[in-house]
């Protein structure tokens, strides 16, 4: 899946109410971000050019904080539904 997409469908699964919120796919979406962001990772120890590298770095940004905003929601939605 490409990275926009993936990027859509966490913040879509982070914005839903609580109880709407399905917990498989929201975990599911998190390890899909993780690796694609472990690929762009490789990619961009194979990559030799600064501008190459510069918007591989952003893109590895971008799919950290999206990680760990779904990551924080998991959590929260998993100490929730155990009450």
């Amino acid at each position: 899946m490409k990275t926009t997409r993936l990027i859509d469908k966490i913040n879509k699964l982070i914005s839903m109410p609580a109880k709407d919120t399905p917990l498989k796919k929201l975990r599911k979406t998190i390890r899909a971000l993780k690796a694609k962001q472990k690929k762009l990772e490789a990619e961009l120890k194979r990559t030799s050019g600064k501008r190459a590298k510069g918007r591989l770095v952003q893109k590895i940004l971008v799919l950290r904080a999206q990680r760990k905003k779904g990551a924080e929601r998991y959590f929260s939605l998993k100490k929730e539904s155990k009450k």
